[in-house]
């Protein structure tokens, strides 16, 4: 059988069916690799999908309590505050010291403002002093100028407050 044309030295080759087990093969080869790589692609992916419902959690969280401060921001900027007419400075220092502040009134404005200088004011009092002003004398600020001191948490207050 050496002069067999039809076997080749491997004797695969030229079997019937060979050309169709080969291409079989690699098909199958190629869907393997093809599903690993489909396998280790999607790890990632869901790893980052859970990362995103949180994240989506999370701004939903952040949106919920930015509409809720700017709804009560609208409602105090639509609260009526209650018309008076008494004495400006009077009102003034009775707020001031309810917050332990001391203020220096400069000179009377126009238009009856008041302006006064805060040497020495813890900031966050101040601010609390205002927001008394404002909510409860109907008293706003019309000017301000801070500097900071070197003392921290303190400022120097230049108010002009007027009704």
């Amino acid at each position: 059988m050496p002069g067999d044309a039809s076997r080749s030295s491997s004797g695969f080759r030229n079997r019937p069916g060979a050309p169709m087990r080969r291409a079989r093969l690699a098909f199958a080869l190629v869907a393997g690799i093809v599903a690993i790589a489909a396998l280790v692609a999607a790890i990632p992916l869901r790893d980052a999908t859970a990362r995103a419902r949180e994240d989506v959690a999370r701004n939903r969280l952040m949106l919920d309590v930015a509409r809720a401060r700017t709804a009560e921001s609208l409602a105090l900027a639509h609260a009526d505050v209650p018309a008076r007419t008494g004495d400006l400075r009077a009102a003034i220092e009775r707020v001031l010291l309810a917050q332990g502040l001391h203020g220096e009134p400069v000179a009377a404005q126009a238009a009856g403002a008041q302006s006064l200088v805060i040497e020495a004011a813890p900031f966050d009092a101040l601010v609390r002093a205002i927001d008394a002003l404002a909510r409860d004398e109907g008293v706003r600020v019309v000017e301000a100028t801070l500097t900071a001191r070197v003392d921290p948490g303190t400022v120097r207050a230049e108010l002009v407050l007027a009704r």
